[in-house]
């Protein structure tokens, strides 16, 4: 191989690479208001037809409160909704910011104001 035409392949490979570091997870973000009243339900779902693992949700309230929750792996397709049953009964309030982060993104969805 000539030089110059390897040095221009590996530039390709090394910045394919590093795009799909950098990829944010393929997380949708929605919400709703809690069928009891007790807060806002956030819900994700895994919009692609891969596996999402270690999804990290942070979530920060008005006032500065922040809690965090792990879904150890997102299904294809497959939703997860999110509220004060599953954050031991602490009730998401409205104006919320969450973000989402899983394993092999460098990058997350969000923040993203309830």
């Amino acid at each position: 191989m000539k030089p110059r035409y390897t040095a221009c392949l590996l530039a390709v490979v090394i910045g394919s690479m590093l795009s799909a570091c950098t990829i944010k997870p393929p997380i949708s973000i929605g919400q709703k208001e809690s069928t009891v009243g007790q807060g806002i339900v956030i819900n994700l779902t895994n919009t692609s037809d891969e596996h999402v693992h270690e999804v990290v949700v942070d979530i920060t309230s008005p006032d500065g409160e922040a809690k965090q929750f792990v879904i150890p792996t997102l299904a294809p397709h497959e939703s997860f909704n999110l509220g004060w049953l599953k954050l031991d009964g602490w009730p998401i309030p409205k104006g919320s910011r969450v973000k989402v982060s899983a394993k092999g993104y460098t990058l997350s969805v969000g923040p993203q104001t309830l």
